[in-house]
């Protein structure tokens, strides 16, 4: 009898799994069915454009109203926006329910000019190529001189040879430095030439001479320190390659 009872709850048992399972599928079905049923795109809103219309970055993004909000797929509409707007650095996309879209990006500036040959590309401080100008057209930014672009394309990240007197890590973090103190207005060239020393046209009155694998935020302070001791009319080299002590050069009087 006992064994009787065992048999018919086993039966039972092995009965209720693909009854579990099935009903399962089913309530998953009737969850993604609702989801394309009822919330479908109706606002788009775009937050922290300035460059850049509202409309410009909509006819990127390709969404239209009416679209299901769960099959749009936000990493590809952010590469698209980044990708063909290259002042656009980062885009945020959020889904408001039931039927709401919010774009929010991220623009950004040139913070200097690699020059290449009469041309010159401005570059953001990530890194990013922005666009590509006449030589004159970037004298508003500190020009980098000295380096080789590889194959340089509007919106992609600058890349520098491997071999090349400067990597674009020590670069941008001597950039960023220069920012980060509010000296970069004061920099009117950096020249990367030389494969020993990397030197800076400042302040329309010195050059100054370091390594390319200086702690550059250190050497910067140093430079503002020696500055600061010399009188307004004097102009000179300063020379920041030694680790533990800097000079300065006065240029001789023409």
């Amino acid at each position: 009898m006992a064994r009787r009872r065992r048999n018919r709850r086993y039966r039972r048992s092995r009965l209720t799994v693909p009854f579990r399972i099935l009903s399962f599928f089913l309530i998953c079905g009737a969850i993604v069915a609702a989801l394309i049923l009822f919330f479908k795109v109706q606002t788009i809103t775009v937050a922290g454009n300035s460059r850049y219309t509202t409309e410009e970055i909509l006819a990127v993004t390709d969404i239209e109203q009416g679209e299901n909000l769960f099959l749009i797929n936000k990493y590809a509409v952010a590469s698209a926006i980044t990708g063909q707007l290259p002042y656009v650095e980062s885009v945020q996309i959020r889904r408001v329910l039931p039927d709401g879209i919010v774009i929010e990006v991220q623009e950004c500036e040139p913070v200097a000019a690699v020059i290449q040959g009469s041309d010159a590309w401005l570059i953001s401080g990530s890194g990013k190529l922005l666009e590509r100008v006449t030589e004159s057209q970037s004298a508003s930014y500190v020009q980098i001189r000295g380096c080789e672009l590889l194959l340089p394309t509007v919106a992609t990240i600058a890349q520098l040879p491997s071999d090349g007197n400067i990597t674009r890590e020590e670069l941008l973090s001597f950039l960023e430095v220069l920012q980060e103190r509010g000296m970069l207005d004061q920099a009117e060239w950096i020249d990367c030439s030389d494969p020993e020393t990397l030197v800076m046209r400042y302040a329309g009155r010195f050059d100054v001479e370091l390594r390319y694998n200086a702690d550059f935020n250190k050497k910067m302070r140093a430079l503002e320190e020696i500055i600061g001791y010399l009188e307004d009319n004097e102009t000179g080299t300063i020379i920041l390659t030694m680790s533990d002590k800097s000079s300065f050069k006065p240029h001789a009087i023409s």
